[in-house]
């Protein structure tokens, strides 16, 4: 094409046919325009486009050419663009020209010896195929941000069934148990002890499954997330002696705990709850012998072990030992022998916080599972730790805030017979009118962490400290599963307990905090 047609002539450049037959081919609609933006000629594509002949085309400026549709600013963006592209700017646009859709690329030729820009090459696709691609791709993101927002609905929804069921059904198995320790005591050499027992015996079992059942279910809706940092082990070692001590010397086995004073890092309550389902897996299975809890260093790692000399397990089951329901050498689902959920809950557990658990056995001899957790890094191996205190404490004064009537009155049955004194209050109010003008203040303050009308145990404890001016040792109780309210809890920086609390726990808690009190 001669370069004066380009520049505005308004004759038919001449071109061979072949060439011309090629131009009127091409599926994408073309112009070639002059640097003012009139049409220098165009292809059959693009008088379809615009829907005129081109004879009545050629030397018209294109923006005049398109009914311009869609937005009221097509046409002033156009001329805007036509303009960019006439200083030698390349452009890309989309409008509605006659109704449909265009994508619209305006490319300027090279300049010529001149200086000038030779003119412009315009070329116009329909976009509704695209627009309908990205349309459904917007529906499709639409959907799939709509299915995420489902998602979370429903995961924050059984954060709160979690979180409510747990409380609800804790409460009930709470008082079931305290009941049951105060009525076998008292029904001590009375003949019908064994049924009491036997009523008490069910109960573990139940807490031991409402526990197992209520921690998987937590763990696998992610709602829980580990509250990682440095802890003293004997602290918890202790703990765990005093609580499964009785256990295992009421099966005839003795239980031997070998602590190492160190510092390690981690989550403690998730820890301790991993070794709780360890240690009650190793005394179901151990039927003569022993369990020993035990440590050992390995550079920077502690190993906490758990070995027992039970059953044993074959090596081809080791892996399935870990699942769900599966309990070796109970085809018969005996379920005073658990549900097989406690290593199931181990397994998550170990996953959750990061730390391997690693088991060798050998069947008719013994299994020793390992823990292995690191050793927090500033922690110096000379210096000292705490003995655990002694449990009685005839004469001291607990004060209980509950305001479930049943737990206020298992608590206080189980306190008065271990010869506290006590006093019992459904909420902050009513326990600071007992305070007030009392002859001496408590030796530990027992709340539960969820109390009436949006309060808690927080600060009901912390009112009490404001009214009587001192830190009065101070134990939460608390049945939810919400992560959000158990780190509340922690921050408080008070001993916080989960229920069904055990009368050993609560024993060694209620020492632990009035020996606390005593050291400072």
């Amino acid at each position: 094409m001669r370069e004066e047609d380009v520049a505005g002539s308004d004759r038919r450049p001449a071109d061979p046919a072949g060439l011309r037959r090629v131009f009127d081919t091409i599926g994408v609609a073309i112009a070639l325009l002059d640097r003012q933006g009139r049409i220098a000629d165009l292809n059959a594509a693009m008088q379809r486009a615009i829907g005129c002949p081109q004879d009545l085309l050629i030397g018209q400026p294109m923006a005049g050419a398109f009914v311009w549709g869609g937005r009221e600013d097509a046409a002033e963006r156009f001329a805007q663009a036509m303009a960019a592209a006439g200083r030698g700017l390349a452009q890309e646009l989309a409008l509605t020209g006659d109704g449909n859709w265009l994508d619209i690329v305006l490319t300027p030729l090279p300049a010529e010896s001149g200086g000038e820009a030779g003119g412009i090459v315009m070329t116009a696709v329909d976009a509704s195929r695209r627009m309908a691609v990205e349309a459904r791709l917007r529906g499709q993101g639409e959907s799939l941000r709509a299915a995420q927002d489902e998602v979370a609905r429903a995961a924050q929804a059984k954060v709160r069934f979690l979180a409510a069921a747990s409380h609800d059904l804790r409460q009930p198995a709470q008082s079931l148990t305290l009941f049951g320790a105060v009525l076998a005591e008292r029904l001590a050499g009375h003949p019908q002890l064994p049924l009491v027992q036997t009523m008490n015996r069910a109960v573990e079992a139940m807490r031991g499954l409402l526990d197992a059942l209520l921690d998987v279910a937590r763990l696998d809706s992610g709602i829980v997330s580990p509250d990682m940092a440095p802890f003293a082990l004997a602290e918890m070692l202790g703990r765990l002696e005093a609580d499964y001590g009785p256990r295992a010397a009421a099966k005839g086995l003795k239980l031997r705990v070998r602590p190492l004073k160190a510092q390690i890092r981690s989550d403690a309550a998730l820890l301790e709850r991993l070794l709780r389902n360890l240690l009650d897996n190793a005394l179901r299975y151990t039927a003569a012998g022993g369990v020993l809890l035990g440590c050992r260093r390995r550079g920077m790692i502690l190993c906490i072990e758990v070995a027992d000399t039970g059953v044993g397990i074959p090596a081809d089951k080791l892996d399935e030992i870990f699942d769900e329901f599966v309990q070796l050498g109970n085809a018969e689902r005996d379920r005073s022998r658990g549900l097989g959920l406690g290593l199931a809950v181990v397994k998550r557990l170990s996953h959750l916080l990061g730390l391997p658990v690693r088991v060798r056995s050998r069947p008719g001899r013994g299994t020793c599972f390992t823990v292995e957790v690191p050793l927090h890094a500033s922690w110096n191996p000379n210096g000292t730790e705490h003995a655990m205190p002694s449990l009685d404490r005839p004469g001291a004064l607990a004060l209980i805030i509950d305001d479930e009537e049943l737990i206020l009155q298992s608590l206080r049955l189980v306190l008065e017979q271990w010869g506290w004194d006590v006093l019992a209050a459904a909420s902050a109010e009513e326990a600071l009118r007992q305070l007030d003008g009392a002859e001496r203040l408590p030796d530990v303050i027992i709340a539960d962490y969820r109390l009436r009308y949006g309060r808690t145990g927080v600060d009901a404890i912390r009112d009490i400290h404001a009214f009587v001016g001192e830190l009065i040792p101070a134990i939460l109780l608390t049945g939810d599963t919400s992560p959000d309210r158990i780190r509340e809890a922690r921050r408080s920086g008070f001993t916080l307990l989960h229920k069904p609390v055990t009368l050993s726990e609560l024993s060694s808690h209620l020492e632990e905090a009035r020996a606390r009190a005593a050291a400072e």
